[in-house]
């Protein structure tokens, strides 16, 4: 059967009403065999029977107190984890497994749910699944019988988000069905279905938010966890998908690659005044690397979540809304054959409250996307987890009865990918400017379970050569498609929103290319060609070798293009080890080496230090025979980097990522520290997000316990001790919404030349052109043409160029095509603009840019100018006799 009126489960209504769920709390959800599904169950329901040792598995309210889903109560993952190891250890129907630790130490909990039967055999259960996932070599018909022998795989998790708390609390009530209740239906699922259930996709997360909420019950406190529910990432934890930086995205993915589900559900909650659930078909556009049939599949099992939903009676259930199906950085499984469902239930108040309204809740206009409006005046969170759990049955029921339509067609979409024919593959020649650049998108793609393989000697496409050690992505693999929609340029189509109208808005960001994130080059082949390559098991830095030492007037070298020289100069500073940078060409040998360069002295600890970070990066390092004779500058010995992090800034969090990465000296600046900025720090960043508010008033004092005295206000007299440690010999580095903040601080004379109105000029997160002056300390290193990521940022003019010493750092070309990747109307408004500026105010040195030189380390080439800007600001500045002597 393909759906549940056709089969004998028609007349079972899924879950009761929240009327009867509230008189019988210890009543399972399925109604009673003879009420008609169209109608929910207004009657308390006794439990049917449970199966053998199961009956001793306590329900959730006897283990946590409450019914899950009570007003102001949340169940905590100190007690969920351990309900959930008692549910696997008395049934055989659940299997625990803690996948891993997460980012602050807690466990990543995998349940596996299905029949004792398919538990025996998942072994072999997986093997198929593996095997139709790669159909290199398998037969139509015998993928026909591994699809009617093997049993579909269907992935869920909740909590990504930590604040919509109503997901992981019904996975409790889940677990506990699945495990215990002895129903035709129930049997049914298992035996033609295995679960794999994530209770909280970031358990972190959860504990502080669902902790906190507890913790301040009966205080005058807000209720809500104030900061970064994920430490680094807070809610942009979902938008790692594609760069996969994260352990829990790590742990994710190696569940996809083990299990191979054909469906992915994720569930989400949305705005108190959206739609009661949301569930695909989503809105166009979708990205033309998700295969078709995967496309329509997720359009056919969100209408038949839509539909479990309205024959339930709960109303208010929309699909085709504000949603579409485009960016790999939201959804990473669809490039790997899996169906991803995004359900968004409407929150309540303040996390576990009602939301009461004095009218009907959420829009009353009907439509073919939303047919019955939702007409009551009260939601609370037990609806949530009613709705979610509704959309969850009816979408493990409706493919548990056509299951072998869904692994065939899992066989059909890679059978698809293996035999793609054009374009045929990506070469990334080896030898590249920045080899940090390569590695990472390497180790991006090998994790994401792309077949790298690499050139054994040199070989020619045309009349382009390649040298040995070049790496070829060829796209008739099973993931070509993640690999494609990783490396191309992106073309974003411009839908409009009636004919002749204005164009429709993208939902999220519309361009995620890897070459111009990062900074290197891959080439796209369209054409047949030979080459003798080897198949990469493990990603490593490119070979290189030390050169000789330098005669005691030379110098070691390493050049100033990849970004990864930071993780050497942050473990150089660790040491104690000089460092120094050139800030003029200058040529040695016949080498000309660009401003920038660092320069260290031809010490045996240089040596050791940079033999060993050379070998682990694959960054090479030069020897010079004569320092040369220009100006240069040398860094400050342990540059004591200050991080403006206001309370729950993710843009902030997204740096401390990068800082932890390369070891970085740096910490967040505390409202404490503003007495004695200059005693703590050389240099602060002030990241996307920063406002004047956010440092003068911060959180209130009020609403929070003193442990968050740290992101207190400041006041005025902190705002202006901020001014004073630049003007007195300082730098600040400020990007994306941070610079008019650091315009009001300092009265900087810019202006602002972009519309306001969106509809003329608009770009939601797009690639586009840049010119960068090299010669600029901010700029050493870069690509002068590097792109600059571009996400409803600002462009500027100076309208006073007298006021302050003011010099260009990055601006958009004068004229020509501004957008390289993504989507961006108004272009011509970019045109002449300028974005970095390096200023002189006071003693000190402000470097501000108008786009997000940062953007959740997506675009790692171009952040290397924030780098830049740091540790050349509090660098001592030296002549050229100085610098010849290496500061000596």
């Amino acid at each position: 059967m393909t759906n549940s009126e056709g089969s004998g489960l028609s007349r079972r209504t899924l879950l009761r009403s929240t009327a009867a769920a509230g008189a019988a709390a210890t009543a399972v959800t399925v109604a009673a065999p003879d009420v008609a599904a169209a109608q929910p169950a207004t009657r308390p329901v006794a439990a049917p029977d449970v199966v053998g040792k199961a009956a001793a598995i306590p329900t959730p309210e006897q283990y946590f107190g409450f019914r899950i889903g009570s007003d102001g109560r949340l169940a905590t993952w100190d007690r969920m984890v351990p309900y959930f190891r008692l549910i696997a250890d008395r049934s055989d129907r659940v299997s625990f497994q803690e996948v891993g630790k997460t980012t602050n130490g807690n466990p990543y909990v995998l349940l596996t749910i299905t029949s004792p039967k398919n538990h025996r055999n998942l072994d072999r259960l997986i093997a198929i699944n593996d095997r139709l996932a790669d159909p290199r070599g398998l037969s139509p018909t015998e993928a026909q019988e591994l699809a009617r022998t093997g049993k579909p795989f269907y992935f869920v998790y909740a909590g990504i988000h930590s604040t919509e708390v109503g997901n992981s609390q019904a996975t409790i009530e889940w677990a506990h069905r699945l495990a215990t209740e002895k129903s035709e239906y129930v049997t049914e699922i298992l035996d033609n279905l295995v679960i794999l259930l994530v209770p909280a996709q970031n358990p972190d997360g959860l504990v502080l938010v669902n902790d906190y909420f507890v913790a301040t019950e009966g205080t005058n406190y807000t209720r809500t966890y104030p900061d970064l529910y994920q430490k680094y990432t807070g809610h942009d934890d979902n938008r790692d998908w594609f760069m996969l930086t994260q352990v829990e995205s790590h742990h994710a993915v190696a569940i996809q690659a083990k299990y191979h589900p054909q469906v992915l559900q994720d569930s989400h909650q949305a705005g108190a005044g959206s739609p009661r659930m949301f569930t695909p078909p989503y809105l166009s556009p979708y990205d033309p690397n998700i295969d078709a049939i995967t496309v329509q599949q997720t359009d056919a099992l969100g209408l038949a979540m839509q539909r479990g939903m309205t024959a339930a009676g709960m109303k208010g259930v929309g699909w085709g809304m504000t949603y579409d199906y485009w960016t790999p950085s939201r959804q990473y499984c669809v490039y790997h054959n899996t169906v991803r469902i995004l359900t968004e239930a409407a929150s309540c108040s303040n996390l576990a409250f009602p939301n009461v309204s004095d009218r009907p809740i959420g829009s009353q206009e009907s439509s073919i996307s939303f047919i019955e409006p939702y007409d009551q005046k009260t939601w609370t969170l037990r609806q949530i987890v009613d709705y979610v759990s509704q959309a969850f049955y009816s979408g493990i029921e409706s493919v548990a009865y056509d299951n072998y339509n869904w692994l065939y067609n899992f066989y059909r979409v890679g059978r698809k990918a293996v035999t793609r024919t054009s374009p045929r593959a990506y070469v990334i020649p080896a030898g590249q400017r920045d080899p940090q650049a390569v590695r990472d998108a390497l180790d991006i793609l090998h994790r994401g379970a792309v077949e790298v393989r690499q050139a054994q000697s040199a070989f020619t496409i045309g009349d382009q050569r390649y040298p040995a050690g070049s790496y070829v992505v060829y796209l008739n693999q099973p993931y070509g498609g993640f690999a494609k929609t990783l490396l191309e340029v992106q073309e974003y189509p411009h839908l409009l929103q009636y004919p002749g109208g204005p164009p429709q808005r993208p939902y999220d960001v519309t361009a995620q290319t890897l070459p111009m994130l990062l900074g290197f080059r891959a080439d796209l082949v369209d054409t047949s060609f030979a080459a003798s390559t080897k198949l990469l098991t493990e990603i490593r830095p490119a070979p290189v070798s030390m050169p000789a030492a330098p005669p005691a007037t030379g110098a070691y070298t390493i050049g100033p293009e990849s970004y990864g020289v930071f993780r050497i100069v942050a473990r150089l500073q660790r040491q104690g080890i000089p460092v120094f940078r050139a800030a003029a060409q200058f040529t040695d040998g016949g080498r000309t080496f660009p401003a920038g360069t660092f320069v260290l002295p031809p010490t045996d600890a240089a040596r050791q230090m940079l033999q060993e970070q050379s070998r682990d990066t694959g960054i090479p390092v030069a020897a010079i025979s004569t320092v040369p004779r220009v100006a240069g500058a040398q860094l400050k010995p342990g540059t004591r980097i200050g991080l403006l992090k206001p309370a729950n800034n993710m843009q902030s969090g997204w740096l401390m990522w990068q800082f932890d990465q390369y070891g970085v000296n740096y910490s967040v600046v505390r409202a404490q520290d503003y007495q004695n900025l200059a005693g703590r720090f050389d240099a602060i960043v002030m990241p996307h997000g920063v406002s004047r508010n956010s440092i003068v008033n911060g959180l209130n004092r009020n609403n929070y316990p003193a442990e968050w005295s740290w992101a207190f206000g400041v006041g005025e007299e902190g705002w202006t001790k901020l001014r004073e440690f630049v003007t007195a010999g300082g730098t600040l580095v400020a990007y994306g919404s941070a610079t008019p903040t650091a315009q009001a601080l300092f009265e900087l004379p810019l202006r602002s030349v972009l519309p306001t109105d969106s509809s003329v000029f608009y770009c939601p997160g797009a690639l586009l052109s840049q010119e960068i002056d090299t010669s600029e300390p901010a700029g050493w290193g870069m690509d002068p043409d590097n792109p600059v990521w571009f996400d409803e940022d600002r462009a500027y003019e100076v309208t006073d160029p007298d006021k302050y010493p003011v010099r260009v750092v990055a601006k958009y070309p004068d004229s020509g095509e501004q957008l390289q990747s993504g989507w961006l109307i108004g272009g011509e408004y970019l045109n002449g603009a300028v974005n970095g500026l390096s200023w002189t105010v006071g003693t000190g040195s402000v470097v501000t840019f108008g786009s997000e030189v940062a953007f959740r380390t997506w675009n790692r080439g171009e952040a290397k100018m924030v780098f830049n800007a740091l540790y050349h600001g509090p660098s001592a500045k030296l002549t050229p006799e100085q610098f010849a002597r290496l500061g000596r």
